[in-house]
């Protein structure tokens, strides 16, 4: 099965003169940096609801990835295969495909709000070439592009299914107890993971597996490290309670104005995030342990609640200085 898998990867790379950057790019459409831009877009300006949905859809499908990835622990093709390239490289595991996962359930999300058949067609064929894109750079067989796109069509049908009746739910409780069960779901996502690397015992990564990739891609592994879960769940966390705080006034929140207000006060927003993600990022240290993870969570939070309640707040503002 391995060595139809690795064919499959040799037979897309042949190609690789004119389907580089294509697949790049597509490759990119799966990053989470990818959803960071578009997410606050829907939510500051285009559809606040969708928004809303998509950053809590996005952080649970990060989270439990991450732990699956633990669980099942398996290599990615370019830590184990001198046959095929490195055209890209990731320091976790690769079952399942984080960027398959995520792609179903995000553009599958927005299908289901827009209901339209064509649309249904473009985030088909962008959730395969997606996926396609990750074989294609050696970073995931194809099993786990498969596995990826069936574990993202299960979160995205349990998101669905339990929204409504956990959203009234969460809705009816005060603020502080609102913020209290985004903390709590947070805590969940990690602990997820935390369970997962438990399990493992005193499983090490091979040596052949940190070796071969680091031969390979000039680049060190690192799939033990819990870092990635912190980041989704610190981000889940900080949203959602950044969004309870600010959906009572939500409609007031938004940006008014025409393109160009709404583009200038993006690039504002987008900047005071990276500002938040890279400053916190400076005083945080390379070990991870205890310190590190509790101040990614926090840098995560931060980054998320401003995303969620703090560009907003800043858009009512100026929303009410430009209409006095």
């Amino acid at each position: 099965m391995t060595d139809i898998q690795i064919a499959c990867i040799q037979a897309l790379q042949a190609q690789a003169a004119w389907l580089l950057i294509p697949m790049q790019f597509f490759s990119f459409l799966g990053q989470p940096e990818f959803y960071l831009l578009i997410i606050p877009a829907f939510y500051w300006f285009r559809d606040p609801c969708l928004g809303l949905r998509l950053g809590l859809l996005m952080g649970i499908s990060g989270g439990l990835n991450e732990a699956l990835k633990v669980a099942f622990h398996l290599p990615r093709p370019y830590w184990v295969s001198p046959e095929v390239r490195a055209l890209g490289s990731h320091p976790s595991f690769g079952l399942p495909s984080a960027h398959a996962q995520g792609a179903v359930a995000f553009w599958g999300l927005i299908a289901v709000q827009v209901r339209r058949w064509w649309f249904w067609i473009v985030a088909a064929a962008t959730i395969f070439l997606i996926g396609t894109s990750r074989v294609f750079l050696a970073v995931h067989f194809p099993t786990d592009v498969i596995a990826g796109f069936a574990v993202g069509a299960g979160i995205l049908l349990g998101f669905l299914a339990l929204e409504g009746p956990v959203g009234r739910r969460v809705a009816a409780l005060p603020l502080s107890r609102q913020v209290l069960v985004a903390f709590a779901g947070s805590l969940a996502l990690a602990l997820v993971s935390v369970s997962a690397l438990a399990a493992l015992g005193d499983w090490q990564v091979p040596a052949s597996w940190a070796a071969g990739a680091l031969e390979r891609s000039g680049q060190p592994i690192h799939p033990l490290d819990l870092r990635d879960a912190v980041t989704a769940s610190g981000l889940f966390f900080g949203f959602a309670a950044g969004a309870a705080a600010a959906w009572p006034a939500r409609g007031g929140m938004c940006a008014v104005g025409k393109g160009s207000v709404h583009l200038l006060r993006y690039i504002f927003g987008i900047s005071v995030t990276g500002a938040i993600w890279f400053g916190i990022g400076l005083f945080i240290p390379q070990d991870p342990g205890f310190v590190f993870c509790t101040l990614q969570y926090l840098r995560a939070a931060a980054a998320g609640a401003w995303v969620s309640f703090g560009a907003p707040a800043v858009f009512a503002c100026l929303n009410l200085a430009d209409r006095s």
